[in-house]
């Protein structure tokens, strides 16, 4: 008989390849997974929709994720979702909910905003998923893949996949292509639940910065007091047009300075594997608003607002730094545009293409 409650998060690349894994990325995984299962039960469980959706003690006790013994190959958890002894008669609820986190894992994989509309209506609880979803993926640049399929069936996603194409799924994406959004880095100083303020020192001016958030944001700030962090939101200029206020605060987020591990890249249909793997570590600037990465030897300088930025700027560079240099005719180069050609070449090659 089929199960649809069982699935399997499989890991590959950096650590995952020789059948281990850290904590911290599992824990992340599993508690982003956990985090959108109970968001689609509070949708089976006809539980109205407020902006922070909290979670009850019934769907924390019928709706758990359950972890299996890891299996190899490389690194695979299986997992379980639906606890059948908290009471009588809720196996059908469980399995709804299981179909609807593999329907909506895979709109998601694909873009398919229209479609993930019908399965969860309600535009804040949509966007509360999807955020979720998209959390399970490990940070850009970590080196690890993750994958999502359902024993038995022929579900099988890249959850690296819903990073980019999920995020295009939220409903606030169209809404702010017209406003000034910009990401601020700042340190913590202030939280007001009650008024759903927080304020931060802005570095360059060591001013404080007010920015009025959503109560969707409370458990991150909990997490984190006082830590170097994001905001993301409508930004209001002073008459030096510096920030002075940020309104409508869209994301918050760590800062994250985890090295960039790259066995392989993707950009634009093409396929780049270096000979070893390439470790970069970002850094910020001096005005701590901008990660940077360099590696001189193969003339990668990069710098972004946010980390997801980073990666792309990264793969891009690497790409062209491949055409303009690796492939160009040895006449036409300088002395030292020949030695970073050789640097290029002794350090990835293009293997193919994407598909």
């Amino acid at each position: 008989m089929e199960n649809k409650r069982q699935f399997e998060l499989k890991f590959d690349g950096r650590f995952a390849d020789g059948h281990v894994l850290p904590v911290a990325t599992l824990t992340k995984v599993l508690d982003a997974m956990q985090r959108a299962v109970h968001i689609l039960a509070m949708q089976q469980e006809n539980v109205s929709v407020r902006q922070k959706e909290r979670i009850n003690k019934m769907i924390e006790g019928k709706y758990p994720l359950l972890c299996k013994v890891p299996k190899e190959g490389s690194y695979t958890m299986p997992v379980e979702i639906g606890d059948q002894t908290a009471g009588l008669f809720i196996l059908e609820d469980i399995e709804n909910v299981s179909s609807l986190l593999t329907d909506c894992c895979m709109l998601l994989s694909t873009g398919n905003k229209s479609g993930l509309a019908e399965k969860i209506q309600d535009q804040s609880r949509r966007d509360l998923f999807i955020k979720a979803a998209c959390s399970m993926v490990p940070s850009q640049g970590s080196g690890i893949k993750i994958g999502l399929s359902q024993i038995g069936k022929t579900f099988n996603i890249s959850l690296n996949t819903l990073h980019e194409r999920g995020k295009a799924c939220l409903s606030t994406v169209a809404e702010t292509e017209q406003k000034q959004i910009k990401t601020v880095t700042g340190r913590l100083s202030e939280i007001q639940f009650d008024e759903r303020k927080i304020t931060l020192v802005y570095p360059p001016t060591q001013k404080e910065l007010v920015c009025i958030c959503s109560e969707t944001v409370e458990d991150m700030l909990l997490d984190r007091p006082r830590e170097l962090i994001q905001v993301t939101g409508e930004i209001i200029l002073d008459d030096n047009d510096q920030p002075k206020r940020i309104i409508n605060v869209e994301n918050i987020a760590e800062i994250d300075l985890s090295t960039f591990y790259l066995q392989t890249i993707e950009y634009s249909g093409r396929v780049f594997a270096f000979t070893k793997p390439l470790v970069l570590t970002p850094s910020l600037d001096e005005t701590q608003q901008l990660y940077c990465l360099e590696h001189g030897e193969l003339g990668i300088d990069v710098y972004a607002y946010t980390r997801d930025q980073l990666d792309i700027e990264l793969r891009e560079q690497i790409a062209f730094l491949w055409d303009q240099y690796a492939l160009a005719d040895e006449a036409e180069l300088t002395e030292s545009a020949l030695l970073l050609k050789k640097n290029l070449l002794a350090a990835l090659k293009e293997v193919s293409d994407a598909a």
